[in-house]
């Protein structure tokens, strides 16, 4: 995960709007590298992996997008709003139709919670997980913080990340048992996801040559993301699951 791109001697200034995504590409791919060596990836895509621990997982993976989504959407509103005024209005049109997109995710994501056995109350009135909290609050900082740029390069893990591991994972747990009721999230954001992948590198691209003072911030914006996203999160997800089914190892 601790490749920066200041680790890797890269300038963004010097670097054209494709070659930005062709970085964050390059990102995406240590990510996944790193998921397909933890343990939870391993306790999901085993052969004998246990069917409940696999349900166990992925319920609380559905938790926490209903804890962290909410905030997350709110936040990004807000910055989409403070980018310069003299961007087209056509590609804030893009930005925000995009949100209103993902307005109801956190909606799917509690359905799936529901059908694999959750309490639709309990999910809705707990406190958040420190690993939500944390996503939620690196989202608002970003606000506060009135850096939209760095929004692009955050948003891209998002939408880069989430097809490809749901595609990859699906297979997994069909074979454990989840059925396509507990599976709406994954099932969904196998597809729709990659026209939002095209949709975000294109907007990075143009975004980045028509402003050229966006790269850096780009390039750290999705560093601030990965600190919180996917590993963090799904982490705790899954050490959730372990000791709710009293197996957690010492």
């Amino acid at each position: 995960m601790n490749q920066h791109y200041e680790d890797l001697g890269i300038e963004p200034s010097t670097l054209s709007g494709k070659q930005i995504v062709e970085y964050l590409d390059k990102r995406i791919k240590d990510v996944l590298v790193e998921l397909q060596s933890t343990e939870m990836w391993r306790a999901v895509t085993s052969p004998d992996a246990d069917p409940i621990l696999v349900k166990e997982i992925m319920k609380e993976i559905y938790l926490e997008i209903v804890m962290y989504q909410p905030d997350v959407i709110e936040a990004t509103i807000a910055i989409i709003g403070q980018f310069p005024r003299t961007m087209k209005v056509n590609t804030i049109d893009e930005m925000l139709h995009h949100q209103v997109e993902e307005f109801d995710h956190g909606e799917m994501a509690l359905r799936d919670y529901v059908a694999l056995g959750g309490s639709e109350s309990e999910a809705r009135n707990r406190k958040m997980s420190p690993s939500a909290f944390s996503i939620a609050a690196m989202w608002r900082f970003l606000c506060h913080k009135r850096d939209p740029f760095a929004y692009l390069g955050a948003v891209y893990p998002f939408e880069g990340l989430t097809p490809i591991v749901t595609e990859m994972v699906k297979p997994f747990l069909k074979d454990k048992g989840m059925k396509r009721k507990t599976m709406e999230f994954v099932d969904y954001h196998s597809t729709a996801d990659l026209e939002h992948t095209a949709l975000v590198k294109e907007l990075i691209e143009n975004i980045a040559d028509e402003y050229p003072e966006s790269k850096v911030s780009i390039c750290y914006g999705i560093e601030y993301f990965l600190s919180v996203y996917p590993l963090p999160a799904w982490s705790s997800a899954y050490k959730r699951a372990k000791l709710k089914l009293g197996v957690l190892h010492q």
